[in-house]
């Protein structure tokens, strides 16, 4: 039975037995359905095997699609982190659930190879048994360079064999976490809300004593994407760029230090401060660089959380003619 045969009778692919996929949205239906209608057809999974977040604002852009899947709706945006809490929470109650796909809404912008579950749970089960214990596999991933909480983007050798690297964070992206992480209590911190709270809970995952691994083929395939350049070519023809938010910078000034203090040294400090002032020479006009200098205020404070003056106002952009993805259907 092929992957399109096996939705269509709601049952997925053997292949995958064992994975919930989590997709969490905010104000993005279109982009968010794309991926879970991917998740579906090329994945394989069956539709009540895919949970959708949806954080206080959106959904999915098709009732019907909704109705196939599981649908959590949380009354107020939490940011990412209280969003894939939420969902690795609802996907681990499920004993059978061995493997929580994360997933987040823009991510089939990135066109990562599909389908690429299976192939990532093969490689797993190729390990060596004397590696650490596999707590994630990422999308593309970034090592600590020794100047504070700077990373650099880890990519293969074109013609690398295909297989796993380690690493030391990652964007969320689609990342495949291991059920023995939860189970070992570590999970995404809300109090983080937005920024850095991905690197955050990758390190508390490496410090419970388990490997963070990057796919190696899904890295080199989406290296230009891992530059600002890069990322806002790709991004811009359907959602607001990093540059389109200021928003964003208040919490990557803020949170900063919070990295610092959880996960570094003192010195990381100095270099966050470094840091801002170079990002304050090169901000994209003055509501950014008001968001840098407040964040690294408030960070110095301690603060944390959502600040209501930091927020998304617009999620994506309509397609040319209003299309919102089509039908839930397989084509």
């Amino acid at each position: 039975m092929t992957v399109e045969e096996s939705w269509r009778v709601g049952r997925g692919s053997p292949a995958v037995d064992g994975v919930t996929a989590v997709v969490l949205t905010h104000m993005r239906p279109r982009l968010a359905g794309d991926v879970t209608r991917t998740l579906l057809r090329e994945e394989g999974l069956p539709p009540d095997r895919v949970i959708v977040v949806v954080n206080g604002e959106g959904g999915l852009d098709d009732p019907a699609l909704e109705a196939q899947v599981r649908m959590i709706r949380l009354s107020r945006n939490t940011g990412p982190a209280g969003g894939f809490r939420a969902g690795l929470v609802e996907a681990f109650k499920d004993p059978a659930t061995r493997w929580a796909y994360l997933c987040e809404d823009d991510i089939g912008l990135y066109n990562l190879p599909a389908p690429r579950v299976a192939s990532q749970l093969s490689l797993i089960g190729d390990l060596a048994s004397d590696h650490l214990p596999v707590g994630a596999v990422v999308a593309y991933g970034r090592r600590f360079v020794g100047r504070g909480s700077h990373t650099v983007n880890t990519v293969p050798a074109p013609g690398t064999p295909a297989g796993l690297s380690a690493v030391d964070v990652a964007p969320w992206g689609a990342t495949l976490l291991s059920r023995s992480v939860v189970d070992a209590g570590v999970l995404p911190d809300p109090e983080w809300f937005f920024g850095l709270e991905d690197f955050d809970f990758f390190c508390r995952v490496r410090r419970a004593g388990f490997a963070v691994l990057v796919d190696d083929v899904a890295a080199l395939e989406v290296a230009a994407h891992q530059t600002n350049g890069g990322r806002e070519t790709m991004l811009r023809p359907d959602r607001p760029t990093d540059r389109d938010e200021a928003w964003r910078a208040y919490y990557h000034s803020r949170n900063s230090f919070a990295l610092a203090r959880r996960h570094g040294r003192p010195s990381w400090h100095a270099w966050h401060l470094a840091y801002s002032l170079r990002h304050l020479q090169k901000a994209h006009g003055p509501a950014q660089r008001a968001a840098i200098v407040h964040g690294v205020w408030d960070g110095a404070l301690g603060r944390t959380g959502e600040n209501a003056r930091y927020l998304r106002q617009q999620g994506e952009h309509e397609r040319p003619g209003g299309s919102q993805g089509g039908s839930s259907s397989p084509s």
